[in-house]
């Protein structure tokens, strides 16, 4: 029976292809043991090969070093390769600064990946079985997760913070008395961790004190997490979908900035503004950080009233801002987008003189009688009279962009279309010619004005350079 569930579980969710080399993590405890057992019986049927890996974490003095053993002795008399690890889960504790649980499980899966990335492996199969299952969930709600902490587990999901390396859980749907009567059934010798009976930690609280009681109140609880689990599963799916479709179309990924037009923030479901900044946030870290609830709803708050060029952290490494019409989550080291752009101080006002060419704050600008090709920037013939000057905007400023039939507009709304930040817009480079704007430098790129000054006899013209 419990093979069929196993195969069953395997096949329905292609969590192991044919021709892996699973890295089976056994404990020594009764649900390792038993799935050790059901892998070596069904791989050749899967085409699968095995490798076994068991870590001592330095927990449980001799008991440990007896649990290495009864792995090894097992995987020899299956004839499967083993690999066996220590690790000094206290003191790796206090050098991280987290928890014995949770230092526990971090060294866990660092070992797991090291012995898959020896092996040539990118898949470990490890023994979560249904109690386990519903221990997550409690503990996801405990602490107040949203909709994807309901899901608890998966058949199979990335290996947290080793990326490539995927984890398999065939046991999922099966109790751990089955596993245990699986055993016996077998003759399959295992061994008992007395830790697993201290409620002082938060997964055996959970266990002894809260799952008991939710038994009573009915008998098939671990059944009933396992349904939660899957509709959770499957509403989050089509969550994600239509984060794909709806949401990153519109946003700008860069290694350590995503950015949304805040009028398209604002106009998504509140569901999928969640989803963008746990989105974002997560994938920014590199897996590292997650927003809680509170936090999720707080920085959307935010983001509808704070003001142009506000910032607000969201972890010591990340930040949200709020640009003229974009929201910014990034690094809070992350290359200014401002810095796309040429600037100069706010108003600026250097004339130009033939033969002396300026160079100001990247900007090399010329003025000679030689009418020649300019390997880089822009050239233009202008009459000779003209008293032209490098300067920032100022009130009433207008151009007369080329293409546009001579019709002018307001500096201001013409750098509004082009999406110019508020903040930087008093320090964009302009050319002028009196009182006539002829150029405007946006990056590296020189925005020509329409001119009348086609047809200059070279005896009367001068040439511009800008660059």
């Amino acid at each position: 029976m419990i093979l069929d569930t196993v195969l069953n579980t395997l096949s329905q969710h292609d969590a192991i292809a044919c021709g892996d080399l699973v890295i089976v993590a056994v404990s020594g405890g009764s649900d390792s043991v038993a799935l050790l057992h059901l892998l070596t019986r069904t791989k050749d049927a899967l085409g699968i090969d095995l490798h076994v890996a068991s870590l001592n974490h330095g927990l449980r003095a001799e008991a440990g070093k007896l649990d290495l053993d009864l792995v090894a002795g097992l995987a020899s008399r299956w004839r499967l390769a083993y690999t066996l690890g220590h690790a000094d889960v206290p003191r790796l504790s206090a050098i991280w600064g987290i928890g014995i649980e949770a230092a526990a499980r971090r060294a866990r899966y660092a070992f797991l990946a090291r012995v898959a990335r020896q092996q040539g492996s990118c898949c470990v199969a490890v023994g979560h079985h249904a109690l386990d299952q519903a221990e997550t969930i409690l503990m996801n709600i405990a602490r107040g997760a949203g909709a994807r902490g309901l899901r608890g587990m998966r058949v199979h999901s990335d290996m947290p913070h080793h990326a490539g390396i995927r984890l398999v859980r065939p046991l999922l749907s099966i109790a751990k008395d089955e596993l245990e009567a699986y055993c016996h059934e077998h003759e399959l010798p295992f061994r008992v961790d007395e830790s697993n009976a201290d409620i002082g930690y938060r997964r055996n609280f959970l266990r002894h004190e809260v799952l008991s009681r939710l038994t009573r109140l009915n008998p098939d609880v671990l059944a009933a997490f396992e349904r939660l689990a899957d509709s959770a599963s499957v509403d989050e799916r089509y969550i994600a979908e239509r984060v794909e479709r709806t949401v990153m179309p519109l946003v700008t990924v860069k290694p350590d900035r995503w950015q949304i037009q805040k009028a398209d923030f604002a106009a998504l479901h509140p569901a999928l503004q969640r989803r963008f900044i746990q989105r974002a946030v997560r994938q920014l870290s590199g897996g590292c950080a997650s927003l809680s609830h509170a936090l999720t709803l707080d920085l959307i708050a935010w983001s509808r009233e704070a003001a142009t060029s506000s910032r607000r952290d969201i972890t010591r490494a990340l930040q949200m801002r709020i640009g003229y019409d974009i929201l910014f989550i990034e690094g809070k080291d992350a290359v200014d987008e401002r810095e796309q752009y040429r600037l100069v101080p706010i108003e600026t006002d250097e004339p130009l003189r033939l033969g002396a060419p300026l160079l100001f704050r990247g900007l090399t600008i010329g003025l000679s009688l030689d009418d020649q090709a300019v390997d880089e920037g822009v050239r233009l013939r202008l009459p000779a009279s003209l008293k032209l000057r490098l300067r920032t905007r100022r009130p009433g400023d207008r151009f007369k962009p080329k293409g546009m039939g001579g019709r002018s507009r307001k500096i201001k709304h013409w750098m509004i279309d082009r999406k110019i930040p508020r903040e930087i817009r008093g320090r964009i480079p302009l050319i002028c010619a009196g009182g006539a704007i002829i150029a405007i430098c946006l990056g590296d790129t020189w925005h020509l004005a329409e001119t009348a000054y086609d047809g200059l006899r070279d005896a009367d013209a001068m040439t511009l350079t800008l660059a």
